[in-house]
């Protein structure tokens, strides 16, 4: 009884950590897009934008 407690505990966990670490780095997109296409622009030497 008490494995099978400690199985459904598991298999509630596993998903929920790996959601949480997806969405922490889903959340770091945007940031990483944005610095990206502005080191684009330096290397090209277009003029930045603000």
């Amino acid at each position: 009884m008490d494995a099978a407690v400690v199985w459904i505990l598991a298999a509630a966990a596993v998903p929920g950590c790996a959601l949480f670490a997806l969405k922490g780095l889903l959340d770091q997109l945007p940031d990483l897009f944005r610095a990206w296409h502005k080191a684009r622009q330096a290397w090209h030497g277009d003029d930045p934008r603000p």
